[in-house]
């Protein structure tokens, strides 16, 4: 039976995530990708900027992982093998999230606006989506952004789902 455990990355034999829970910490990332090549160049990507990152390869794990960890942003894949995006976003609606969610997808351009659309109405903060392949210094870009004073909007209240109607 496989266990998956979030991976953690090292950098000159320093562990640079680690699997104690944190509150609210703003220098938290997560990778929700089941590329693992996209996973380690983001990665390498955040180090440089003092960032502690964990991956996972759905979004079932790193959900769990929310209760115990308040990461500042969330590199989502749309496109992941056995979850959802949108399951994954409703679940951090669920838990009050309150960090922002980066969107990323290799495939059409619409597919990544749609499921941004429903990542404002189950009020979560969203960057603006990325389409891949990533390049360095648009993640660079993201960080920047939320570390500004300008940061990203807050999230809109969750829309109200009343009895019968359809989600």
């Amino acid at each position: 039976m496989f266990v998956a455990v979030p991976r953690v990355w090292t950098q000159l034999g320093v562990v640079m995530s680690t699997a104690a829970p944190v509150l609210c910490d703003q220098q938290l990332t997560f990778i929700i990708d089941d590329d693992a090549e996209a996973q380690d160049f983001i990665a390498t990507t955040l180090f440089p900027l003092g960032l502690r990152v964990r991956g996972y390869v759905n979004g079932k794990e790193a959900l769990a992982s929310i209760d115990s960890a308040s990461p500042a942003i969330i590199f989502l894949d749309v496109a992941l093998l056995g979850s959802d995006a949108i399951d994954v976003l409703r679940g951090l609606s669920e838990r009050h999230y309150g960090g922002v969610v980066q969107l990323m997808s290799g495939g059409r351009p619409s597919l990544l606006e749609a499921i941004a659309r429903i990542g404002a109405r189950e009020g979560i903060r969203l960057a603006p989506p990325l389409s891949k392949p990533l390049r360095r210094e648009q993640i660079r870009q993201v960080i920047e952004r939320l570390r500004s004073p300008d940061g990203f909007p807050p999230a809109r209240s969750r829309r109200s789902h009343s009895v019968g109607s359809s989600r």
